[in-house]
């Protein structure tokens, strides 16, 4: 609301500052060694007035009306009976202002240099002095004729010039209008796309959790009936990984340490689990760099290669290495494919774990971010590289 009304106050404040600058510019035109001409002046503020009129009524009445609301054939009719009603046919009713002509004799070439308002013609060698055309003295000076000329001609000249003039301070008028709506809107999108990302986000996050302590809860199950022991020690790993849930999967990202701590803490729980025959290894720098990345990010790679990858009957493995280069970051998890898992959907990518992972990384980096896959008979390599700043 308060970005509206200052967008709304910065739009007026322009208009304020356009018929400003044309309300001052006759105090400079109409000035000579005596001072400002004040009578002249005047006579160019009453003649700007129609044309303030028509702004006053395109601006405040017909735009939001009609064209903001999209009813363009009206707004067009509208527009256009305004400026025939007082361009033409008032100054037809009411009449134009007599024009003269100031020359020095009879037998003076008429010599037209510029017009005013109210229709009289001043030239400009007729007056020693003056340069230019300025306001007629109220009467003209001795040895100079008054010249009546044609109304006819001169008044439809006039009609035609202010017509033109209308028109083009309605298509500014316009064109300014339509740019501060179109600033508005722009905003406006921004904003409903952001709220509909976080949403989003939130969601799938929501997916996310779940579907993570679900096979969480079944590992403790088996344990249960194997080692009680062990079944005990993935109860206080698991508390640990629900406080990070809790605490930190709710944002939008975390710190890379606290992302690896999560896995350690989740591959300490099916190393309780898994027999010994199970390779698994951990690779990381040696200095964990301060960067942020999305939560559960690099979690989601190492549970499904868990998942998929496990198996008692033959050896199997999950290796994970970690890399940061220069603003990236490339993890890596290959793990041994299981018989039971062979033409698994989570193995190609299609499972809820890496789909919603998918879908969260194009919410947060659009194409900057890249995730590949590599499969053999008997492995399968994992690679996601992001970058370390959003």
């Amino acid at each position: 609301m308060k970005k509206h009304l200052s967008q709304t106050i910065l739009e007026n404040g322009i208009y304020v500052l356009i018929w400003s600058v044309v309300l001052a510019v006759p105090l400079f035109g109409y000035h000579d060694g005596d001072g400002v001409q004040w009578s002249a002046v005047t006579h160019f503020w009453l003649g700007t007035l129609p044309f303030a009129g028509l702004f006053v009524l395109n601006n405040y009445i017909l735009m939001p009306m009609l064209m903001l609301r999209k009813r363009y054939g009206w707004y067009v009719m509208c527009a256009i009976l305004v400026i025939i009603i007082i361009f033409i046919v008032i100054p037809l009713s009411t009449g134009l202002p007599k024009m003269h002509m100031f020359c020095a004799a009879e037998t003076d070439s008429l010599c037209l240099d510029t017009v005013i308002h109210e229709g009289i013609y001043r030239c400009p060698e007729a007056l020693p002095g003056h340069e230019g055309f300025a306001a007629p003295p109220p009467r003209p000076p001795q040895g100079y004729i008054d010249m009546p000329i044609s109304l006819l001609p001169v008044k439809w000249e006039m009609l035609v010039n202010r017509t033109l003039i209308a028109i083009l301070i309605l298509g500014c008028n316009i064109a300014i209008k339509l740019l501060f709506r179109s600033m508005r809107d722009a905003r406006y999108m921004r904003e409903v796309e952001s709220q509909r990302l976080k949403a989003e986000l939130k969601y799938l996050k929501a997916q996310i959790n779940p579907h993570f302590f679900m096979n969480t809860l079944n590992n403790i199950h088996a344990l249960i009936d194997i080692d009680t022991e062990k079944a005990k020690e993935a109860v206080i790993e698991l508390s640990k990984i629900m406080r990070y849930v809790l605490y930190d999967a709710d944002r939008q990202t975390v710190s890379l340490q606290k992302e690896i701590e999560f896995i350690d803490n989740y591959i300490r729980l099916m190393r309780l689990r898994y027999s010994d025959d199970v390779d698994i290894s951990t690779e990381y720098p040696a200095m964990m760099p301060d960067v942020q990345v999305p939560p559960l990010a690099l979690a989601t790679l190492t549970e499904n290669a868990f998942k998929h990858g496990i198996s008692y009957r033959i050896d199997s493995f999950v290796h994970t290495v970690l890399e940061v280069g220069d603003g990236f970051i490339v993890y890596t998890v290959s793990n041994s494919i299981s018989d039971c898992a062979a033409g698994v959907s989570g193995m190609t990518g299609n499972g809820v774990g890496l789909d919603n992972l998918l879908k969260r990384l194009e919410l947060l980096y659009g194409t900057d971010y890249s995730f590949e896959v590599q499969r053999t008979d008997r492995q399968y390599v994992a690679s996601l590289r992001i970058p370390t700043e959003l």
